[in-house]
């Protein structure tokens, strides 16, 4: 069976998941094509008004499977981490799917809640695979070999490289899992991932959800244009979970939205070891788990750390010259700062240092 994923909202998480355990079980993976003007608009058109940029993309890139697939997977993600929750849209997403979107061929549902336990998670996989007509033993083989290169996945990030350079070092020596993330992401304009601190003029905190950190068309291509003014890039998914829990533990409430978490808590740990430059909160707009967790990061700033930050708001009405105005100008004044910040003199100060007339 051809089974579709959509390149869109956690396909940038869990694609190595996905594809080992469909293929493990001899089916085809066919990947919608990367995020382009006709798939915002087909997304646009079909989806209800309400709903965030992100989600009006994963609509267009489903029509841009139709026709070219048996199957298309919508994962119903409602717990990714024990005791936690992601956005109620990822929840009812095969329903929005199924009733909005015209002529989709068989939809496959794939249910994941860790809400009780990791391990329970891993049931919905294990009930699709059987669905699909595999046998007990093969489901269970495929899903160890899925979860194995989902955690090796996991770890490589943890490190600071970046998704698209750790699937290039990941590839099977199989030829049929030579075909992993190529140009699926933003890249760094060619310069390295470990880039020297003599070539580099700092690192540049990137804050936001994956769908939007590693969409190059969503995003207008941010990553490069960071790396092309020679910063290094720091995203959320760089930090382990251990940090950004310990990051959180600052807060009387335990946060339960597990990607906003991850936002705050990877935020915050890179503000206290002063090893970013600058912050950039990347939103979609009308977010509010984004609403809620920027807030917490600018409020944290200015108490504690005062390192510039900005936050661009994206939709599907965003400009690329107005995009790029706001990160031009964010950097200019990052850098003049380094410059001369504690290093201006006070109005009149001439008149006492001898330099001018008195």
């Amino acid at each position: 069976m051809k089974i579709g994923i959509p390149r869109a909202l956690l396909y940038s998480i869990y694609f190595p998941l996905w594809k080992v355990f469909f293929m493990e079980l001899g089916h085809e993976v066919i990947l919608s094509n990367h995020t382009n003007q006709e798939i915002l608009n087909n997304g646009v058109k079909i989806c209800v008004d309400d709903a965030c940029l992100p989600i009006k993309i994963f609509h267009g890139h489903v029509t841009d499977l139709i026709g070219r697939v048996d199957a298309i997977l919508i994962p119903r993600l409602i717990s990714i981490r024990p005791e936690e929750y992601i956005c109620p849209k990822f929840i009812g997403l095969p329903e929005m799917i199924r009733y909005s979107v015209p002529g989709s061929p068989e939809l496959l549902v794939m249910d994941y809640n860790a809400y009780s336990s990791e391990e329970k998670g891993y049931e919905g996989m294990y009930r699709l695979g059987r669905e699909l007509g595999s046998p007990h033993s093969s489901v269970k083989h495929a899903l160890n070999k899925a979860g194995l290169r989902q955690a090796a996945y996991f770890r490589e990030m943890e490190k600071g490289f970046h998704p698209m350079e750790i699937m290039k070092r990941m590839n099977h020596p199989s030829e049929r899992y030579n075909t992993w993330y190529k140009d699926s992401f933003c890249t760094n304009a060619g310069l390295p991932s470990k880039m020297s601190a003599k070539n580099s003029k700092g690192t540049i905190g990137l804050i936001g959800h994956p769908y939007l950190l590693y969409d190059r068309y969503i995003n207008m291509n941010i990553c490069n244009k960071l790396a092309a003014r020679g910063y290094k890039i720091r995203f959320p998914e760089n930090s382990t979970q251990e940090k950004v829990d310990g990051a959180c533990s600052r807060y009387p409430k335990k946060l339960f939205w597990s990607y906003g978490k991850r936002l705050l808590g990877a935020g915050l740990s890179m503000m206290e070891s002063r090893e970013i430059s600058g912050l950039i909160l990347l939103t979609s707009f009308g977010c509010g788990i984004d609403a809620f967790i920027d807030e917490l990061l600018i409020r944290a700033n200015h108490r504690e750390f005062g390192i510039p930050l900005t936050t661009i708001t994206l939709d599907e009405h965003t400009g690329q010259a107005g995009f790029d105005t706001r990160l031009e100008a964010f950097i200019d004044m990052m850098e003049w700062r380094s410059r001369y910040d504690n290093h201006i003199s006070p109005h009149g100060a001439h008149l006492y240092s001898g330099q001018g007339p008195v």
